[in-house]
Parts: C-alpha cells; sequence; structure tokens
C-alpha cells in the first residue's frame, strides 16, 4: 500500500514521512478513526514507507523487493495481529491471528477500508471476535525476535477494542520494544481500549475523507457516473467502505426500522417493544451495530439539518423527509440527547451486552427522551 493510494489526508501523510525521514518514529502509535475512514490503509502506507530502499519524499516507491513483498503483505519483519474467530478443529483459545493470514491479505488486498461486517462475512461467521492471550504471547515472542531482512520490524494490531484484559500482557513491550520496533494499534474507538496502553502510544487522529475524496474515489473502483458516485459520497458521511457497499447495494436501509422504533418507544407497549426486539434480535450482530450506527449518523445529520437547514445535509430525500416531520416532537435536544444514547449502545454491543435487555431499556429511555416537554 502506498500513500498515493489513499485519497487525501495530505497532512497526516506529511506528518508520518516527515518522521520517518528525521528518524524520529514513536515506537508506540495509536492510529485513531472511525470505520471507513483510512487508519488501517495509512498505518499499511506507513509500514511500506518505513521498509523501502528507494522511498522518495513523499512515498514509496513501489518497486523495490521490500516494496514488492510489502504490497503483497507477505513481508517477514511486519507482524499483523487482528480479531478472530474459531479456527477450524482448534480451540478457540489456540486459534490466532496467523491461522487466517491468507483471508487477511485477500480482504486487503480488496478493500484495506474494510470494517469488521466486511470480515465476518469473509470468514463466513457470526461469532464474536476478539485478540485471546496465545495472540498477545505470540507478538511478544515475534518482537522479541531479530529481524529477517530489513532494519525494523513493525507489528499493525487492526482493532485493539477487541484485546479487553489480555492486552496488559502487552504493557511492557509497548512501553520498552526493542530496537527499531515500531507498534501501530489501528482503532475505532479509544474507549474501549485500556488507559494503560493508550498513555503508552502517540495518539494520531485520522480525519474522515472529503465527500469530493469518495466521489473520485469510487467513480473509478466501481465505473459508476459521476453524478451517481457524489450521491453516494453526500450519504456515506466520510465513510470510504459505506460508500463502497451503497455503490454495491450491499447496505441495508434501515430508515424504516429506525422510524418504528422510534413511533413504539414513544408508545411504550411493552407487547409492541419486545415484538420489535424480536426482529432485531435475529439479525447478525454486525446488522445489529449497523442499525445503531445508522441511527447515530441520522440523528447527527438531523441536528446539523436543523441548525443551518443546509441542503447539502448528508441525508437521502426520504431522510430528509422523515426529518421534516420529525421536528413536530423531537427538537435539538432530544436529538442530542437521543444521539448519545445510541453512541453509548454502539459501545456496549462492543462489549458483548445482551441485546434483548439492552434494546428494552433503551426503547424505554427513548420514549422518555421523545415525550419529554
Amino acid at each position: 500500500m502506498q500513500f498515493s493510494q489513499i485519497p487525501g489526508k495530505s497532512e497526516v501523510k506529511r506528518q508520518i514521512i516527515q518522521q520517518v525521514q528525521k528518524g524520529r518514529v514513536p515506537h508506540a502509535q495509536f492510529f485513531l478513526a472511525r470505520e471507513g475512514y483510512g487508519a488501517l490503509a495509512m498505518a499499511l502506507a506507513f509500514s511500506s514507507y518505513l521498509m523501502c530502499e528507494q522511498k522518495t519524499e513523499d512515498d514509496s516507491c513501489g518497486k523495490c523487493g521490500q516494496c514488492l513483498k510489502t504490497g503483497k503483505f507477505i513481508h517477514p519483519d511486519i507482524h499483523y495481529s487482528f480479531p478472530v474467530v474459531k479456527f477450524g478443529e482448534k480451540k478457540r483459545e489456540l486459534t490466532t491471528s496467523d491461522d487466517f493470514l491468507p483471508q487477511w491479505r485477500e480482504i486487503l488486498a480488496k478493500n484495506p477500508y474494510m470494517g469488521t461486517t466486511e470480515w465476518l462475512q469473509l470468514l463466513n461467521s457470526d461469532s464474536q471476535l476478539n485478540i485471546n492471550v496465545k495472540e498477545c504471547n505470540d507478538i511478544i515472542h515475534k518482537l522479541n525476535m531479530m529481524s529477517y531482512e530489513s532494519d525494523y520490524k513493525v507489528l499493525i494490531m487492526w482493532l485493539p477494542e477487541y484485546l479487553d484484559k489480555e492486552g496488559n500482557r502487552l504493557l511492557k513491550l509497548i512501553e520498552e520494544p526493542t530496537d527499531n520496533t515500531f507498534i501501530i494499534l489501528v482503532a475505532e474507538n479509544q474507549n474501549l481500549v485500556l488507559k494503560t496502553i493508550l498513555s503508552r502510544c502517540q495518539l494520531v487522529k485520522i480525519p474522515k475523507f472529503e465527500n469530493k475524496e469518495i466521489s473520485q474515489y469510487i467513480q473509478k473502483k466501481l465505473d459508476i457516473s459521476e453524478a451517481k458516485a457524489e450521491q453516494i459520497a453526500n450519504l456515506s458521511d466520510g465513510n470510504i467502505n459505506l460508500a463502497q457497499n451503497i455503490g454495491m447495494d450491499e447496505a441495508p436501509d434501515f430508515s424504516d426500522l429506525l422510524i418504528s422504533w422510534l413511533r413504539i418507544a414513544y408508545k411504550s407497549d411493552p407487547i409492541e417493544i419486545n415484538k420489535w426486539i424480536a426482529v432485531i434480535s435475529d439479525m447478525s450482530k454486525n446488522d445489529q451495530k449497523n442499525f445503531f450506527e445508522y441511527g447515530l449518523h441520522f440523528f447527527n445529520q438531523f441536528v446539523f439539518w436543523i441548525y443551518t437547514k443546509n441542503k447539502e445535509v448528508n441525508l437521502t430525500e426520504k431522510e430528509i423527509e422523515i426529518a421534516n416531520n420529525m421536528t413536530k416532537i423531537i427538537d435539538i435536544k432530544k436529538a442530542e440527547a437521543i444521539s448519545t444514547l445510541l453512541d453509548e449502545a454502539i459501545d456496549n454491543l462492543h462489549r458483548n451486552a445482551n441485546i434483548k435487555i439492552l434494546l428494552f431499556a433503551d426503547t424505554l429511555a427513548v420514549g422518555e427522551i421523545v415525550r419529554r416537554k
């Protein structure tokens, strides 16, 4: 992966490149961005630039022996760690990232902006992802070994949110890695990462993609018209992965489900609530997460729409019609309160909360917010 393959983000690229050029690369970095904002792609481009034998002022060459290996994600001195599920007949506690490296390389080659939904689809699983104790021990072992053919060793860990308490095993390594060893943690939600890990890393915030950047990217990749690409970019809210899914008609429409939830919450009839919960409970865990993510996006845009009446708001015509009707009972304060609740629900889903209990409690809470005078 090269920096030139990532749309925009010139300031972040400049910062990373200067660190390498000046020999001041932090030993542990925390790349933070929402799904689809490009944090993983940036980490891959960084590792390529670090290893490149003929790097230019602004990118890796893409042609030397080191680049050919980093481009295929097979460089022996770049190690990958990511959340996985049970592998074959292996016990779950013995399954690590190494068991899924072929699938990892496959999805990175196709979509380095992917989220957990795409990852689980490739694994053909709906199980809970995690990074276990054996994975942590393997990381320590790998990074304490000599490098094979480069002056450097790199660990890229995607989604350290799935480490849980096992992450404590990596504290000493993160704080005092061996010489020329660099650790990059690529996360979407820093609140789900141990504070002891965060305090040992330099934070690098990756901003969302601009609409124009997304439009140009998917227009070329998906071979779609400029008008359609611009419309999709407007809906994606800086998430290039979501934009690709919309362009390929793979993103579900949660708008009707959200409206039915608000109506049921307003009435707060326990029988209707339980019927609605049954529908959501039958969905995959990732679709449940995506529903709450959609709700959060909608209400954030709803607040922006009320403030500005901006025609460029990232809502579809259908959603704008919904927003118009919604203003009769939901004002800015109520919308912000619902957004906060949805944000907390997403965190709780990451922590594997009981979905039925979560939905019942949140439905009652939303009902109280909506009915508030």
